[in-house]
């Protein structure tokens, strides 16, 4: 067990520094005897000889004094080190936070949330994960993240605060040599009759079979992938339209097809990005910095 202190060692380091106990003393504004004692103990404690004594000349390192400063530099560096980090920890500039963002969101999210917040807060450690709609909730719930990014829909947000964060409406994705790829902008009825290919995610499929009900459509699904890039594929390669909310801006699919995304001039119900944390009053305050960056960031 280490027997001697942190201010032993100041000590130590201000008379090898200065040449003197009484020089030690002016610059640390203490007494001359409380230097010597410390000097005194710190020698009594770890069994070295730190300084010759000299009547005339005051006090010179020996061998192991020399050595010793060099492990004291260290240690204090350490010590400054350790005690910053305590600040930072007390205030919560610094610290860890998990956020959790629905498989489809993340890709278009989670890294440019988590890089934008790492440069306003460098000392934040930022841990994300990508869960399901339903397992969402239930992880901020059960305490094993802090935040989820998700819909406002397909998975149970009760008891927890749900911020909005934006309001998407679907957009209808064809291929680029689809009929309908001529145009921008299509109504519903434009629809009818054309076969589906289905975004069968976990949660999104019932979103997307309410949206076709609202829109009185009732296409026969030609094709059906939990993948968001497998169903921009199968659209390419002339299955069928589809709805989705996300979409890349990049036209062209994985295997090299083209899809092109048109608004409907008649809006239907749109999905909402929403911000999801426990509701009780003690969040961290680094949860707390990282809301008011998610907010700032969809702002």
């Amino acid at each position: 067990m280490v027997r001697f202190t942190l201010r032993q060692c100041t000590y130590f380091r201000a008379v090898a520094e200065h040449g003197g106990i009484a020089q030690a003393a002016r610059m640390l504004s203490i007494s001359q005897p409380s230097v010597a004692q410390a000097i005194d103990k710190l020698e009594d404690v770890t069994g070295l000889v730190l300084f010759e004594r000299h009547h005339a000349r005051g006090l010179t390192l020996t061998i192991q004094g020399r050595l010793f400063l060099d492990h004291v530099i260290r240690l204090e560096a350490q010590a400054d080190r350790v005690s910053n980090e305590a600040k930072a920890l007390a205030v919560e500039a610094a610290g860890e936070i998990r956020i959790g963002a629905f498989w489809t969101l993340a890709p278009f999210f989670l890294p440019t949330l988590i890089s934008g917040f790492r440069n306003v807060v460098p000392g934040a450690i930022v841990r994300p994960s990508e869960m399901g709609l339903a397992a969402l909730g239930a992880a901020v719930r059960n305490g094993e993240i802090d935040l989820a990014l998700t819909y406002d829909r397909g998975g149970s947000l009760d008891e927890l605060e749900v911020i909005e964060l934006a309001a998407l409406q679907p957009q209808v994705i064809v291929s680029v040599d689809h009929p309908l790829a001529e145009q921008d902008t299509i109504e519903l009825s434009d629809l009818a009759g054309l076969p589906y290919v289905m975004f069968d995610g976990a949660g999104s499929r019932a979103y997307f079979e309410e949206l076709l009900a609202e829109a009185a459509l009732s296409p026969e699904i030609s094709y059906a992938s939990s993948s968001l890039e497998t169903v921009r594929s199968a659209v390419a390669a002339g299955f069928g339209f589809t709805f989705l909310i996300m979409s890349p801006p990049n036209s062209v699919t994985y295997d090299g097809g083209s899809v092109k995304a048109l608004r409907l001039r008649t809006p239907l119900r749109p999905l909402n990005i929403v911000l999801a944390a426990r509701a009780d009053s003690g969040q961290a305050k680094i949860s707390q910095a990282f809301k008011s960056h998610v907010l700032t960031y969809f702002s």
